[in-house]
């Protein structure tokens, strides 16, 4: 097979690793394909799935545990099965056995790397990581236990389940639950709210779940305290699912309270800029946010970006009464992000009314010569 030996010394350079070991075999993405073809191998696979398909887990482990062992297999053909099985274990609901077998894996470090793109060095990456699928496995069968107990704590409409949650530190865990959440019967999920809301007032670990019960539930007052408590992450989130989730007056009331808030302030105008095509009041929101020195640039380039004659010529009759180069930067901002024909008529008019600096008034007339 093409590829060649080398001291892992070196492909610890290569890799940025310090600690080596005897050696290790970079090949070649051709070489390998013709590894994992051969006829026994692929009969191997056939007998992994086959194995997959009818459940049975503690035999799919310890078809594995030979494959670890076999020192007939090419080290490309070891690994790529590992990984396949691994894998195909990964569906299965886990025996003590394949546990035990899963674990012993996560061990195993790789073995076969390639190059990437040769034209960028002599960096490798692992061809298969027998061991990081490993790892996987184990993940994703704690996250399936975790939905499954949530689930079942959702049905009995046990408000420990939000509690459970705050104090868990396991991300698989917290991602199972989370996929109980979104999978459950509303009326399930309507008996956690309560918990939920309490939680994340008490500044709690659960906005995750609370984003999800909000948007199940369409619930402003929940989306309300999502983007007063939430972190930035799930309070941005809740910024862009509030305008899917509610009536467009619910929405922008939402949008409006988080853009108090100044890590997710300009996200929230911006937000409310989509609900402005389709929503007078929230047009009124953002030429009254104008006003605000911190989210007002947000606030021209959305009501730029609705491409609105009316809206034209509103910024127009602003920027006409404006009293300071301040107020005129950022109507001409709105002016020059607006793609509509009159929004370049309010441009022209301005620079013909000579009113503002110098430089106000060249920089409107390099827009217009573009």
């Amino acid at each position: 097979m093409a590829g060649g030996i080398v001291r892992i010394c070196a492909l610890a350079l290569a890799l940025g690793v310090s600690t080596p070991v005897i050696a290790a075999r970079v090949v070649d993405p051709a070489s390998a394909r013709q590894a994992i073809s051969a006829p026994a191998v692929a009969a191997r696979d056939a007998g992994l799935a086959a194995l997959a398909a009818e459940g049975r887990a503690t035999e799919l482990a310890a078809r594995l545990d030979l494959i670890a062992r076999d020192g007939t297999l090419s080290d490309v053909a070891q690994e790529w099965l590992l990984d396949r099985g691994l894998h195909a274990l990964a569906r299965l609901p886990p025996s003590p056995a394949a546990r035990a077998t899963v674990i012993r894996l996560t061990a195993r470090a790789p073995t076969v790397y390639t190059r990437v793109d040769p034209d960028h060095g002599e960096r490798a990456t692992p061809l298969y990581d027998a061991g990081a699928t490993a790892r996987f496995v184990l993940r994703n069968w704690e996250r399936v236990a975790a939905r499954e107990a949530a689930a079942a704590g959702l049905a009995a409409r046990d408000p420990r389940i939000t509690a459970r949650f705050a104090g868990e530190t396991s991300g698989a865990a917290r991602a199972g639950t989370a996929d109980a959440f979104r999978d459950a019967p509303l009326g399930e999920l309507a008996a956690q709210r309560h918990a939920v809301v309490g939680a994340l007032a008490e500044g709690r670990r659960v906005d995750a779940l609370a984003l999800i019960v909000a948007e199940r539930l369409a619930d402003p007052e929940l989306f309300g305290l999502l983007v007063d408590y939430a972190d930035e992450r799930e309070a941005l989130a809740a910024v862009a699912t509030a305008p899917r989730a509610l009536d467009a007056a619910s929405a922008l009331e939402t949008l409006a309270r988080a853009s108090r808030r100044a890590d997710i302030a300009s996200a929230a105008v911006l937000a409310a800029g989509r609900l402005a095509a389709h929503d007078a009041a929230a047009r009124g929101f953002l030429f009254e946010t104008l006003a605000d020195p911190g989210t007002a640039p947000s606030a021209a380039a959305a009501l730029g970006a609705l491409g609105d004659p009316g809206v034209s010529a509103e910024i127009g009759r602003r920027l006409a009464s404006a009293r300071t180069d301040g107020e005129r930067q950022l109507l001409l901002l709105a002016l020059r992000l607006d793609p509509n024909p009159a929004a370049r008529t309010e441009l022209e008019r301005f620079a013909r009314s000579g009113m503002g600096s110098p430089q106000l008034q060249a920089r409107t007339r390099r827009w217009l010569d573009r």
